[in-house]
């Protein structure tokens, strides 16, 4: 009889060594298994959220030496992560059922603005871009000079694009919810060329100005919240804008906020600023023209509450409805009425600020001259020189207006939204000395957008 090869200690060894073996293997499988889907296996959209989610970021030898690349990696990583929708639809049921709701959280974002170029630098590209533009303005002239015009486009479509930028990422704090803000590079150049291109057609005829209002997050939040976002700077971003600008007057608005970050200048449940935000640009708007801005004191001052904005029909907040917004309006001395035209071109008289006490509660925006129209016309009597200006804007002008009231004797307002009409031409026909474009910086971030308003001028 052969001996045997191995004695049973030693079998006993190799049998835990194979068994060993075996379980190591399977969870080295395992491993791969999870690794792989969690990074290779992944969402890229919510249908919960309804957006798009986070995409890998591309690399480039640039993003990996400054370390740009792994953040977005990391911005990507949790934006991403399998199952996401039925985990964010099973946690919100959960909070529903034991009415929690979360201090802090992030609401869509994650999103990459592009980088801000050097103050007064351009795309290489743009100088072609502009002429292939002016070829196809000139063909599709020519192929449509016979042709019944085209409808504006559909403002509906238009809103939807515009909720859409205040939206995309919200960071919600405290009951409060604050815009992340993204930089459009794009938008960016076709908004400031646009006015250029008015300010030269304008010029000697009527002094043309920008007013770029940050949203609440870069006005309201510290430097080390504001980074932890992932955002872009929007006090970089405006500077970027005014570097563009030509025969285009800028007037100063995020330093001075950011000045006065400690009072009530947005609000907590709504993307708007409060009208005393804006007061504080008025001021500077006031200095730049040699107005003597009136004091708040001199106003009658009524107030509208509680008031629950668009962020909180949104996210439907607990903590939000619990800690409503109040809405502050100062009534023009000279006169409180005005006029405005409908989308279908019906007239309406109203009043710039608008007793809205019995209205619902998420209507408190509204008080200020009848929400957002096509074009408003305000008179004041007290005043007879002749003065005019006409200010293109959308629903971030509505509590700037009133403050203008005052200072002219005619008030032109535009809303670049629901507007079919050639600024240009009407400030000439009317003979409008100053022309006030006044945008939020997120809502003016997207190419509609900006097309939009181009088309205007």
């Amino acid at each position: 009889m052969a001996k045997e090869k191995y004695t049973k200690e030693q079998k006993k060894i190799i049998r835990k060594f194979r068994s060993l073996a075996v379980k190591a293997f399977a969870a080295v499988m395992l491993l791969g298994c999870i690794i792989g889907f969690l990074f290779f296996f992944r969402p890229s959209t919510s249908q919960v959220e309804k957006r798009k989610l986070t995409e890998f970021p591309k690399f480039t030898v640039s993003s990996f030496l400054d370390g740009s690349f792994f953040s977005q990696v990391s911005l990507w990583y949790s934006d991403t992560f399998p199952m996401r929708d039925t985990l964010i639809a099973a946690d919100k049921k959960v909070k529903d059922l034991y009415g929690v709701e979360s201090s802090t959280m992030m609401v869509g974002g994650h999103e990459q603005g592009d980088a801000i170029p050097t103050l007064g630098e351009k795309k290489e590209e743009k100088t072609a871009k502009k002429k292939d533009k002016e070829k196809e303005t000139e063909d599709k002239t020519e192929k449509e000079e016979n042709k019944e015009p085209v409808a504006a486009p559909d403002s509906q479509e238009m809103e939807a694009e515009i909720q859409n930028q205040i939206q995309q990422g919200l960071y919600v704090k405290d009951g409060a919810a604050y815009s992340v803000y993204y930089f459009n590079q794009n938008a960016a150049e076709t908004y400031t060329d646009a006015l250029n291109q008015a300010a030269e057609k304008l010029d000697g005829i009527a002094n043309v100005y920008s007013l770029l209002v940050p949203n609440n997050s870069g006005a309201m939040l510290s430097e080390k919240e504001l980074k932890g976002l992932g955002g872009s700077d929007q006090e970089q971003a405006i500077s970027y804008y005014h570097s563009l600008y030509d025969k285009v007057t800028p007037i100063k608005t995020i330093e001075t906020l950011r000045e006065h970050k400690d009072e009530y200048l947005y609000f907590r449940t709504d993307h708007h600023w409060t009208q005393l935000g804006a007061y504080y640009v008025y001021q500077n708007f006031c200095e730049e023209k040699g107005f003597k801005p009136h004091k708040l004191s001199e106003f009658e001052k009524m107030t509208f509450e509680p008031f629950l904005g668009t962020f909180y029909a949104e996210l439907q907040n607990q903590d939000m409805a619990k800690n409503p917004d109040r809405v502050d309006a100062y009534v023009p001395m000279g006169t409180n009425d005005m006029t405005y035209w409908n989308t279908d071109g019906s007239k309406q008289e109203w009043h710039v600020i608008e007793d809205v006490s019995t209205w619902d509660k998420s209507s408190g925006y509204y008080c200020y001259i009848g929400g957002d129209k096509p074009l408003s016309i305000i008179e004041n009597p007290e005043i007879q020189d002749g003065s005019s200006c006409i200010i293109l804007k959308e629903s971030y002008g509505n509590c700037f207006v009133p403050f203008l009231v005052d200072h002219y004797q005619t008030v032109y307002v535009v809303d670049f939204r629901y507007a079919n009409v050639n600024l240009v031409d009407y400030v000439k026909e009317k003979k409008i000395q100053d022309v006030l474009i006044m945008n939020n910086i997120t809502i003016i971030g997207s190419d509609t957008v900006a097309n939009k308003i181009a088309g205007l001028l």
